[in-house]
């Protein structure tokens, strides 16, 4: 997998020498302007808090889950998501193609 980045902000993502889908760019460009949005560097575990399943996540997975976790905890507590439905769907459909077992043991 390779990130391009500039000026801080995900401009391509390639997996396998294959460019990912036009909505998952178009879920990235949103997300990128949230003001929860952050880059991760590292990667992690997460836990489930329902199952307590734990996934280990690379940067990139972490950065999407982490996104989706903060849109769903601000649409739950009513504040602004700034960012559309469309584009945390774009973003969970991602980690779905980048790590199915994380997207189904975290998010689904």
């Amino acid at each position: 997998m390779a990130i391009q980045i500039e000026n801080g902000k995900i401009t391509g993502i390639t997996i396998d020498g294959k460019k990912v889908k036009a909505g998952s760019m178009r879920g990235i460009r949103k997300a990128q302007e949230a003001s929860y949005w952050k880059l991760y560097t590292e990667g992690g575990v997460r836990q489930n808090p329902y199952s307590g399943v734990k996934v280990e996540l690379n940067a990139l997975e972490l950065t999407i889950y982490e996104f989706c976790l903060n849109w769903y905890n601000r649409y739950d507590s009513g504040w602004a998501t700034e960012s559309p439905i469309q584009c945390v769907n774009d973003m969970k459909y991602l980690l779905l193609d980048l790590n199915p077992d994380a997207y189904f043991d975290l998010l689904d």
